[in-house]
C-alpha cells in the first residue's frame, strides 16, 4: 500500500496526531460551579470567572473516542490518496482505446468509452495511460494526469475511417527496453491483434481485451476500389475497378452506384465479373473523382462508401531537333502516351549545341568528352540534392538500366551527376547510342518514356490510396516526400491516415477505407480477458474510505440516539 498525496510517515504521523487529540477532546470535562450573586447585574461577569469545561478528569465513554477516532482516521486516508500495490494489481497498465473504424459500427465505441472510465476509476494514476488507437497512436493521459482530463480530451474524439494501429503499437512494444517488466496491455474495442505480433511481445506483458464482443456480426462493404490503363489500349482512358466483400453471412451487397464528378453512370456501363467484382471499362483520365456506394446499408457505414481521385493522362508532344539515332524515333512512336510534332512541343530531344526549341526542357547528346558523368540532370525545386537524385533515377528509369555492362564496354564508370536549373534538362552520352548498343538494350524505350514524361513534369498517378496502407512504392516521390521530406529520406513507407483526401503534386486526392480485415470484421487472434480496474472498478479505494466514514457516522448517531453513548 502506498499513498499518492503524502508520504507514509506523514500518514503514521497524521493518525498519531490526530488520536493524541481527540484523547485531549476527550479529557475536558464540565464543571457546575454554583455563584450567589447579590443581583442579577453581576450575572454576567460571574459567568466568565467560572469557565464551564476544564482540562481535567477521568477517561470515560471509550466507545465514542474510539467512534470518532474511527471516523476521522478514514478521512485523513482518503486524503492521503491511498494506492493498491498488491501483487494482482502491480503491473502498469497501458489502456488502448480502439478509435479505428473497427468500432464505428452500432454503439461499440460507447461501449469501449463507458468500460475504459469504469476501469480507470480504479487505477492508480502514476501507474496507467491511455492511448486513443484510430488512424494515427496518441497519448490521451498520461501516467499521474488527472482521470477528468479525459472527457475533455474525448469529446472532441469519434471512430476514424482507418484500420486500426493497434498492430503497430504492440510492435513498439517488442522493441528491447520499451515495455516494462510488467505490463498489462488492455484494449477497448474490436481492433484485431495479429498473432505474429502477440507472439513477439515480452514475457512480462500481458495482452487483454476490455469487453468480451459478440461474434458472427453480419457486414458488407467497399474493400477494393483502384484504376488501371484501359485495356482497350487508349492512353486516355482507364478501367476502374470495384471488389465488394463482407461476413460470410452477409447479404450479396453488390448493389452498387457508381458517380463520375456527381453524375451516376450507367448501369450498362458496369461490367460484374462474380464473387462481387466489377469494372468500369475506358473512363475517361481527367482528373475526376468517382464515388462507388453500396445501396444496401449496414450498421458500419464507413465501408458502404468509397472514392478514388482518376488520374490525368495527356499526350505529351515530343520534338526532334536533329539527325537522331532511329531507335529514339521508334521508342517515342511506341508509345501511345507521346506524340512527335514540329510545333507547340512540350519536350525537345536534340544534340548538344542545337538551338532549336531553345526555350523548352530538353534531352540532349553530348560528346564523352565535353561531360563527366554518362548522365547529368538539371532539376527545379528547392528539395535537396540528395532526395532529388533519389527521385530523379527512380523517375527516369535509370535504375534499370545495366550501368555495369555499359561500364566495361566504355572502359570508365557510367555515373548520375544532379545539379539545380532554371529549366529541367537532361544529358547523356551520344556515344552510348553510338558504340556501346544502349539503343538496343530492353531498358532504352523505357528510359525515352519516362525521361519525356519527367521533363514535361508530367504528376505521377496513383492506381488507388487506401486508408492504412502505404503508397504504390513507384509513387513515393510526388506524394510522401511532399508530405514529410524525412520520411523519404529515411527510406520509411509513407502511410497514409483515415479516409478523406491527402494532398499531393495533383492536388487533393481522395482516401478511401479499402480494408477487409474492418469489412469482414475480422477478430484477430483470441485475446485474453481484462483484469483492469481490480475489485474496486468503478469506485476506487478512496470512495470505500469515504463511504466506511459515513456509515460510522450514521452508527454514533444511532447510537446517540438509543442513549447509548454521550
Amino acid at each position: 500500500m502506498s499513498f499518492a498525496n503524502l508520504p507514509l510517515l506523514g500518514v503514521l504521523a497524521g493518525v498519531a496526531g490526530i488520536a493524541a487529540l481527540l484523547f485531549l477532546l476527550q479529557l475536558l470535562r464540565i464543571r457546575h460551579v454554583e455563584v450567589a450573586v447579590p443581583t442579577t447585574l453581576f450575572w454576567r461577569e460571574a459567568a466568565r470567572e467560572a469557565p464551564v469545561r476544564v482540562l481535567r478528569g477521568v477517561f470515560r465513554h471509550p466507545l465514542a473516542y474510539l467512534l470518532v477516532l474511527a471516523i476521522c482516521t478514514l478521512l485523513w486516508l482518503a486524503f492521503a490518496g491511498p494506492e493498491a500495490h498488491d501483487d494482482r494489481t502491480s503491473a502498469y497498465r497501458v489502456l488502448f482505446l480502439d478509435g479505428s473504424a473497427h468500432t464505428a459500427g452500432g454503439d461499440d465505441f460507447e461501449q469501449a468509452v463507458d468500460k475504459l472510465k469504469a476501469d480507470l476509476a480504479g487505477l492508480p494514476d502514476g501507474g496507467r495511460e491511455v492511448i486513443w488507437g484510430g488512424a494515427r497512436n496518441i497519448k490521451l493521459l498520461k501516467a499521474g494526469e488527472d482521470r477528468l482530463l479525459l472527457d475533455r480530451r474525448l469529446a472532441s474524439l469519434a471512430p476514424e475511417a482507418a484500420p486500426s494501429a493497434l498492430n503497430e503499437q504492440l510492435r513498439l512494444l517488442s522493441l528491447p527496453g520499451v515495455a516494462p517488466e510488467s505490463l498489462e496491455f488492455v484494449v477497448y474495442g474490436r481492433a484485431p491483434a495479429e498473432l505474429a505480433v502477440v507472439e513477439r511481445l515480452p514475457t512480462g506483458t500481458r495482452l487483454s481485451r476490455a469487453i468480451d464482443y459478440p461474434d458472427g456480426e453480419s457486414n458488407h462493404g467497399i474493400a477494393a476500389l483502384g484504376v488501371n490503363p484501359a485495356a482497350s489500349g487508349r492512353w486516355d482512358r482507364l478501367d476502374l475497378l470495384i471488389r465488394v466483400a463482407g461476413t460470410p453471412d452477409a447479404a450479396a451487397g453488390n448493389e452498387m452506384t457508381v458517380e463520375v464528378a456527381g453524375a451516376a453512370l450507367d448501369d450498362d456501363r458496369l461490367e460484374r465479373l462474380g464473387d462481387g467484382v466489377a469494372v468500369v471499362r475506358d473512363l475517361a483520365a481527367d482528373g475526376r473523382d468517382v464515388e462507388v456506394r453500396l445501396e444496401v446499408g449496414d450498421e458500419l457505414a464507413l465501408d458502404n462508401a468509397a472514392r478514388l481521385t482518376l488520374p490525368t493522362r495527356r499526350v505529351v508532344r515530343v520534338a526532334l531537333a536533329d539527325d537522331l539515332d532511329p531507335a529514339i524515333r521508334h521508342a517515342i512512336e511506341a508509345d501511345p502516351g507521346l506524340a512527335i510534332t514540329d510545333e507547340d512541343a512540350s519536350v525537345v530531344i536534340r544534340a548538344q549545341g542545337t538551338v532549336a526549341f531553345g526555350d523548352v526542357p530538353a534531352l540532349e547528346f553530348a560528346p564523352a568528352a565535353d561531360q563527366a558523368t554518362a548522365f547529368e540532370i538539371d532539376y527545379t525545386g528547392s528539395e535537396s540534392a540528395e532526395l532529388a537524385l533519389r527521385a530523379s533515377v527512380a523517375a527516369l528509369g535509370l535504375d534499370q538500366i545495366d550501368a555495369a555492362g555499359l561500364a566495361a564496354e566504355a572502359q570508365r564508370p557510367v555515373g548520375v551527376q544532379l545539379r539545380q536549373a532554371d529549366l529541367p534538362g537532361i544529358s547523356v552520352w551520344e556515344e552510348l547510342l553510338a558504340h556501346y548498343n544502349f539503343s538496343g538494350s530492353r531498358s532504352f524505350p523505357l528510359f525515352i518514356s519516362r525521361s519525356v514524361r519527367w521533363l514535361a513534369g508530367e504528376p505521377a498517378w496513383h492506381p488507388y490510396l487506401a486508408a492504412g496502407r502505404p503508397l504504390p512504392t513507384a509513387t513515393v516521390w510526388s506524394l510522401a516526400a511532399e508530405a514529410d521530406p524525412s520520411l523519404d529520406a529515411l527510406g520509411a513507407d509513407y502511410v497514409l491516415g483515415a479516409a478523406g483526401t491527402v494532398s499531393s503534386d495533383r492536388g487533393d486526392e481522395a482516401v478511401a477505407l479499402l480494408s477487409d480485415t474492418v469489412t469482414e470484421r475480422r477478430p484477430g487472434t483470441p485475446l485474453l480477458a481484462s483484469q483492469a480496474g481490480g475489485d474496486f472498478a468503478g469506485t476506487g479505494i478512496v470512495t470505500w474510505l469515504i463511504l466506511a466514514a459515513l456509515l460510522l457516522l450514521g452508527a454514533e448517531w444511532y447510537l446517540y440516539q438509543r442513549g447509548l453513548m454521550p
